[in-house]
């Protein structure tokens, strides 16, 4: 009898169940709405837009990124020119093509790493390739997001592909010549 006991003996108990049901909806609509309140105003006074799907967490300067992209490497990493360049040095040893924006988080992470510890990937090339620019290679390799590493031969044929990682994730997908 939903906890009641028997002093409501005129009003039938399924009409008590339902209020007090009704009353509980009532107290947690009113608290979610507060808590939300209080989210948003939280994220306006963090510096956020007020709201909680534009926050900072996820963000990444894109003049930040432009220059991670052009930053000298400790390993071999150069700048896309075209697919016959790129081709060409897959002829002489393993080549990847980053898909890469300047806007990208993750891009800007593998960026930092790959400057920080190409020195790691030993004869391994990275080509990087601006993603908000390249749509037709993007097409060519099936690259439907940015943080997109693909591995090439000599003839343009895609080997290996794979999202984010890094030098680590590099290493480990990278297959020999």
């Amino acid at each position: 009898m939903c906890g009641f006991r028997d002093t409501f003996v005129t009003t039938p108990p399924y009409i008590l169940c339902m209020k007090s049901m009704l009353f509980g909806i009532a107290l947690l609509s009113i608290g979610s709405l507060a808590f939300g309140q209080s989210m948003m105003q939280s994220a306006t006074k963090a510096g956020g837009t007020g709201s909680m799907m534009s926050s900072n967490t996820m963000t990444a300067d894109p003049k930040v990124g432009a220059e991670l992209r052009t930053a000298k490497s400790t390993g071999r990493k150069v700048i896309y020119t075209d697919i016959e360049a790129a081709k060409a040095l897959a002829a002489k040893a393993p080549t990847v093509l980053f898909f890469a924006a300047d806007w990208c988080p993750y891009c800007q992470a593998d960026f930092k790493e790959i400057n920080a510890n190409g020195s790691r990937l030993g004869d391994i090339t990275i080509v990087v390739v601006d993603y908000d620019k390249e749509r037709e290679l993007e097409r060519t390799y099936g690259v439907t997001v940015q943080d997109t590493f693909v591995q090439i031969d000599a003839k343009g044929a895609r080997l290996a592909a794979w999202n984010s990682g890094g030098v680590d994730g590099i290493l480990a997908h990278v297959k020999s010549m």
